[in-house]
């Protein structure tokens, strides 16, 4: 059974606590820290994997955000409790009718001055509010084609918009050089929580259309505290600090503190944490299952819980889960969730029945059906579906210990049901792109929330508007579901909401569309010479560097 503790952590989403910076590396972890000087404060992460993008109008995956962070800003932010705070909008108003947002930008923000050594095509100028109606005409605009562009349907001419009856969004329009204006055709509760997410950042006109969409990608200018200077494919990225960052500390110290980042790139976790004992990272932001337990007893290490599920789709469209609810549903009554938690995760998870993880609205414990580990249960259903005699599948998933261990683990389960699986991996951005065209029957994925609310996981991930490249990667479509999910996203009342999202909900388990595995926890690890270190509120692969520093 899980922890007490680890429940009462993941139900209630409490807040992080910072790290000491004192603590001492165990000595069993071997030799001493690579000495760095003062001058050259270079913050060293260690990463899972190359991202797939870090140009933020495409990326829409963990990989690539954790770098998007650093050289990329939005209007808002979010404080470490997931609250909604200034960014580049140093304020804003809304209408009492909720249909109109007034921002009021920063002064003084500046695009990078230089990318990858070169002088940038803007030339480090201010930021106005002209460039940010240029970024969001750019990032709606149907012909650059961002996966995540639909997440802002909502703003009055969106539609027109997207069928080109119109050159540019009606309900985003400049009021002076320091404020914009965006209206919606109706309230929409998590509109400030979207404008956090980190596909809509502020664009320098001049370097997109110099590199062009494709080029971009590998020259990302932006405003943020680190500037990008070089990526070696599957081996790093490297980042220096951008020296005209508008921010300060409440000292009136210069931000960022550190001179740069790299990020290494390292997919065999055993390898990183040996790394990291060595002195050879200053961070890791992924500590393997095996390393756990040591990794916890350390004064830098921060743990907390994760609006996020682990999941494997069934591809809907294809055999042999098209239109067979039973097989879908034998397959969630095969594995033994806390098992797995247990024996391969080290308790670190909670065990899930559906897509809404715990602390959001609309995540109910008792909404049927709860996917026990029965395995009689699953037989009968296999039988139902018509596979009396058992069923062999493929697992499709990416690169990775952890993955890997998962996979193998629910492998053996499987089987005691009559389920065969064997297993096919591959990196996570060739994942990325067959899970887009919907091209693998069965596959690993997993979902961490882009904002707090219920609609970013049943209608981003499940409504049928978005099957594809927009997060509904299974095909599902279902009309009562997508009714109701669409009736959520207009309605303004709490508590509404949050019924018609137990509904929602209750027809996902029902139709079951994934296979339904764990809830995360998210943590961070960093050495005790690093200072300011936390774990955001949205996961590790969120946090911003703009505040931390090396003292040796």
């Amino acid at each position: 059974m899980l922890k007490k503790s680890l429940v009462v952590i993941l139900a209630l989403l409490i807040a992080a606590t910072a790290l000491a910076g004192c603590g001492q590396k165990p000595a069993e972890q071997g030799k001493e820290e690579q000495p760095q000087t003062e001058a050259s404060k270079i913050l060293r992460v260690g990463v899972m994997s190359n991202p797939p993008k870090l140009d933020p109008v495409f990326a829409t995956d963990t990989s690539s955000s954790r770098v998007i962070y650093q050289i990329f800003e939005t209007l808002v932010d979010y404080d470490n409790e997931g609250n909604v705070q200034p960014l580049l909008a140093e304020s804003w108003d809304i209408s009492e009718d909720a249909l109109e947002y007034v921002f009021h930008l920063r002064k003084g923000v500046k695009f990078h001055s230089s990318v990858a050594g070169e002088p940038t095509a803007n030339g480090g100028r201010e930021v106005t509010a002209d460039d940010w109606i240029w970024s969001f005409n750019y990032i709606l605009n149907p012909d650059t084609n961002s996966p995540r562009a639909y997440f802002l349907d909502m703003i009055k001419g969106y539609e027109d918009y997207q069928e080109k009856k119109t050159e540019q969004i009606a309900g985003i329009s400049k009021v002076d050089d320091y404020t914009i204006k965006i209206e919606l055709d109706y309230p929409f509760a998590p509109f400030l929580s979207i404008l956090a997410y980190n596909t809509f950042n502020v664009l320098p006109k001049e370097d997109v259309e110099k590199h062009g969409t494709d080029q971009f990608n590998f020259h990302p200018v932006g405003t943020g505290p680190f500037k990008f200077e070089e990526w070696i494919q599957d081996d790093k990225i490297v980042l220096s600090k951008n020296e005209n960052y508008w921010a300060k500390d409440e000292n009136g110290n210069q931000l960022p503190y550190l001179d740069g980042v790299e990020f290494g790139i390292v997919t065999d976790l055993a390898m990183q944490w040996t790394e990291f004992g060595l002195g050879n990272f200053d961070i890791i932001e992924e500590v393997d299952d095996p390393y756990y337990h040591e990794a916890k007893e350390m004064a830098n290490f921060i743990e907390r819980a994760e609006l996020g599920t682990y999941y494997y789709g069934f591809n809907l469209t294809m055999a042999p889960f098209k239109d067979n609810k039973p097989l879908r549903q034998a397959f969630n009554y095969a594995i033994d969730r806390q098992g797995l938690i247990d024996i391969v995760k080290n308790g670190r998870a909670l065990p899930a029945s559906g897509a809404l993880p715990p602390g959001m609205m609309g995540y109910d414990e008792n909404i049927e059906p709860k996917y026990t580990y029965d395995v009689e249960k699953a037989k009968a259903l296999l039988k139902e579906a018509g596979y009396p005699n058992g069923i062999k599948v493929e697992l499709t998933y990416n690169t990775s210990d952890a993955h890997k261990r998962i996979a193998e683990a629910l492998q053996a389960q499987f089987k005691k049901a009559g389920i065969d699986v064997s297993l096919k991996n591959i990196d996570w951005g060739a994942l990325l792109d067959a899970a887009d065209r919907l091209e693998v029957p069965f596959f690993r994925m997993g979902w961490v929330a882009d904002y707090p609310d219920p609609d970013n996981f049943l209608y981003v991930l499940l409504h049928s508007n978005n099957i594809g490249p927009n997060g509904n990667y299974t095909g599902f479509s279902n009309k009562d579901f997508d009714e109701i999910t669409m009736k959520a996203r207009i309605e303004t009342d709490p508590a509404v909401r949050e019924e018609l999202y137990k509904k929602a909900e209750s027809i996902a388990r029902e139709e079951a569309p994934w296979l339904f595995i764990y809830h995360y926890t998210t943590h961070g690890l960093a050495q005790p010479y690093v200072k300011n270190m936390r774990v955001p509120f949205f996961g590790a692969y969120s946090l911003k560097y703009t505040n931390l520093d090396i003292e040796k």
